[in-house]
């Protein structure tokens, strides 16, 4: 439950939730010092009027742009996002030269975190990678496939929802039924708290494992 989960992972998700409240997709990060205090967070801004590219407004690409190297060693920082870094962000990752990442759900349909093991290059950088799991990706997840779902049904393709649906069922399923009573739409416009949100979600996932 929300309670259960550290600041540092409350502040990524809360951020989680101020993308899907503006209609991207619901992904935030945060990054952290060596002492663990968070220095810089955000989220996807793909759909905010004021982005001027919105394919690369990505969430980690937004904090390490803002990253002021003269005043951080990189290496000692990491960066907690709420989806396992895309394609680009895991290569600003690599060039910024973080100590760590910690992904909160594993992106089945592009995630790129196999690189730090399976890559020459990206092995040289020793840049730890860590995935939570738990409620942290069901939470994700089930967002995640509910914004999938809304694009399913204004005409998009399928492939990235099946895609979360073959990796993780319990969180297709619960955003199916979200979904269906627009749950998390109604969130949006009543205003609520991503506490609330989570535990909501935690909460319909516990009824189909009783």
């Amino acid at each position: 439950m929300w309670h259960d989960i550290s600041p540092v992972w409350q502040t990524a998700f809360s951020e989680m939730w101020k993308s899907f409240c503006a209609g991207s997709p619901p992904i935030g990060a945060a990054l952290c010092d060596a002492d663990g205090k968070v220095i810089l967070y955000d989220h996807n801004r793909n759909n905010e009027p004021q982005t001027s590219n919105k394919r690369i407004s990505h969430a980690e690409v937004n904090i390490l742009s803002r990253l002021d190297t003269s005043v951080f060693n990189s290496r000692t920082l990491t960066l907690y996002s709420t989806m396992e870094p895309c394609p680009m962000c895991m290569g600003t990752i690599l060039m910024t030269s973080l100590k760590e990442v910690h992904s909160a759900a594993r992106d089945n349909y592009c995630g790129m975190a196999h690189l730090l093991a399976s890559d020459p290059y990206y092995r040289s950088k020793n840049i730890g990678c860590t995935f939570e799991g738990g409620e942290l990706e069901l939470v994700q997840l089930t967002v995640q496939s509910y914004f999938e779902l809304r694009h399913v049904e204004n005409g998009a393709s399928p492939k990235v929802l099946e895609k979360f649906a073959e990796y993780c069922p319990e969180a297709a399923g619960t955003a199916k039924r979200l979904y269906g009573t627009k749950w998390l739409d109604e969130a949006v416009e009543t205003g609520k708290d991503m506490s609330e949100v989570f535990d909501h979600i935690i909460a319909e996932i516990s009824k189909d494992s009783k």
